[in-house]
């Protein structure tokens, strides 16, 4: 038996009751989408928490300074001196990937569902789910070298993807001009790129996998604007 077979079970349950409900707006396709926004609403706390971490560390800029002058050429010093401060604040440094990592679960889970035939020892009724004719548990990278239906769909979300990836790229590069001083070099640049490392993700992802993902991205888009996510409180003040 599989590790991730129970969990796989009970998800299988939730997602078939999901889409029998569901069955007048999509049926399964609907129930995977619902299924990660409900997962997105669930770590909202998480999120609200993470942000208030941001804030946080941002408010201790002024203290900052002081040590990345102190400590410019020993970078491991001024690792430390920084943890230090943020340990005497109550600032933990991996409150803001909480809300990322509680979300790999369910992803493994689902990819699981959608790459097994049999779960729990039974045939996976779900594989014979669809989207406009192509199953669910198809692969962008299976369907390399055919065109059908499954790549234009694919296509399709290929594009929303990088148009979510688009505008966090965008965001991220706002946010970095209001840094003081403003990074340069591979810290400026790797912002402005991760976002779009979901679209190497989408290839090797079953299908179902890949709405959940532009689901949680476009949700996390979402989340970040109306939270103003890495936004100062404050305009900073005049020199």
């Amino acid at each position: 038996m599989h590790p991730l077979d129970s969990a796989a079970q009970a998800a299988q349950t939730l997602l078939v009751q999901l889409a029998a409900l569901l069955t007048p707006v999509g049926g399964t396709v609907a129930a995977i989408i619902g299924a990660t926004a409900l997962l997105r609403l669930a770590l909202h706390p998480l999120t609200r928490s993470a942000v208030r971490v941001e804030r946080a560390k941002a408010a201790l800029a002024p203290k900052l300074a002081p040590l990345r002058k102190k400590y410019a050429d020993d970078p491991a010093t001024l690792m430390e001196k920084t943890l230090e401060l943020h340990r005497a604040e109550g600032i933990s440094p991996f409150a803001g990937f909480l809300p990322l990592l509680a979300q790999a679960p369910f992803f493994l889970v689902l990819f699981h569902l959608y790459n097994s035939s049999k779960i729990g020892g039974r045939p996976n009724a779900l594989l014979s789910d669809t989207m406009f004719g192509a199953p669910l548990s198809t692969r962008f990278i299976g369907e390399l070298g055919a065109l059908g239906v499954p790549i234009v769909i694919f296509a399709g979300l290929f594009a929303a993807l990088a148009a979510v990836a688009w505008l966090m790229s965008r965001r991220s590069a706002r946010l970095l001009a209001l840094t003081d001083p403003p990074p340069t070099g591979v810290l400026a640049a790797l912002p402005r790129i991760l976002p779009f490392t979901v679209l190497i993700s989408a290839i090797w992802l079953p299908l179902a996998a890949v709405l959940a993902l532009l689901t949680t991205t476009a949700w996390t888009a979402a989340e970040n604007t109306l939270l103003k996510r890495g936004m100062p409180t404050a305009p900073p003040a005049r020199r």
